[in-house]
């Protein structure tokens, strides 16, 4: 199956097709890395030092202090800056860093407090009869209670009918099956929003078999779609913008100043 990489697929990968179809073969075919926004480069920082506490929580049962899980955010947060060159929009690369740091301290003592992890990026592939692909991932969090967690950065509340649809979460339960036979014992997205007066609310959401039957469908169809090269671009949508799309000035060049925000 030679369009698709490694021969696995994973849920970025499949959002990214489900999203425009062109944009997953400038990025997994001809590799070519897209410069992150500033706040991706804050929530992948702010993710790698909610996992630096989890991790060595597993043993110790203890969060570390707020100034090491800040300190850890900030020294990963400059290194990304310097390594994938983000693109800053109106938060310059010192309030994204700051508004980071202030979620960070609040998370702990308003929310981390409560959560003992027993595993954390957990690694889950499956594997399918008959097939040339499989499907992996990572379980960001499972607690003591058997609550898978997810951890999202942004700058505003969801909208809860998303997060009833997220196709995430089936692909979440779908991992934690494969790891453990069963269903987990419940799901919930914590999002960190970084706004003035940071906050951290909790969405917990849940899945059917049926929705995640119908996730492992959606999974083959992508495969398919794949394999038959068909790379269309989805113009159609906020995502196909220069604002919001990497590839925009490489995919549409003559297009360029109708979107300049």
């Amino acid at each position: 199956m030679s369009n698709l990489p490694k021969e696995y697929l994973s849920h970025s990968q499949i959002n990214m097709f489900l999203r425009c179809p062109k944009q997953y073969e400038f990025r997994y075919l001809e590799n070519i890395v897209a410069p992150p926004s500033g706040m991706l480069v804050l929530g992948k920082s702010g993710h790698s030092a909610l996992a630096y506490n989890f991790e060595q929580k597993i043993e110790s049962y203890k969060d570390l202090k707020a100034g090491e899980i800040t300190d850890y955010f900030v020294n990963e947060f400059d290194i990304a800056v310097e390594k994938e060159e983000p693109i800053f929009d109106s938060d310059s690369k010192g309030t994204l860093k700051d508004n980071g740091v202030k979620i960070l301290k609040k998370y702990p003592k308003e929310h981390g407090h409560n959560i003992q992890p027993v595993a954390v990026e957990k690694e889950f592939n499956v594997e399918f009869e008959n097939t040339d692909y499989g499907f992996k991932g990572f379980i960001d969090l499972i607690t003591d209670t058997n609550i898978v967690k997810d951890h999202k950065f942004s700058k505003r509340s969801p909208n809860e009918a998303d997060i009833n649809d997220a196709l995430q979460t089936s692909a979440y339960y779908l991992g934690y099956q494969t790891l453990f036979g069963t269903d987990p014992a419940g799901f919930e997205f914590d999002y960190l929003i970084t706004k003035k007066e940071p906050e951290i609310k909790s969405y917990p959401t849940s899945r059917t078999q049926e929705d995640i039957d119908e996730y492992l469908e959606l999974i083959g169809k992508v495969a398919r779609a794949i394999r038959s090269g068909n790379f269309y671009k989805h113009t159609e949508g906020w995502h196909c913008n220069q604002k919001f799309c990497g590839y925009y000035n490489i995919c549409r060049p003559h297009r360029m100043h109708n979107f300049l925000i």
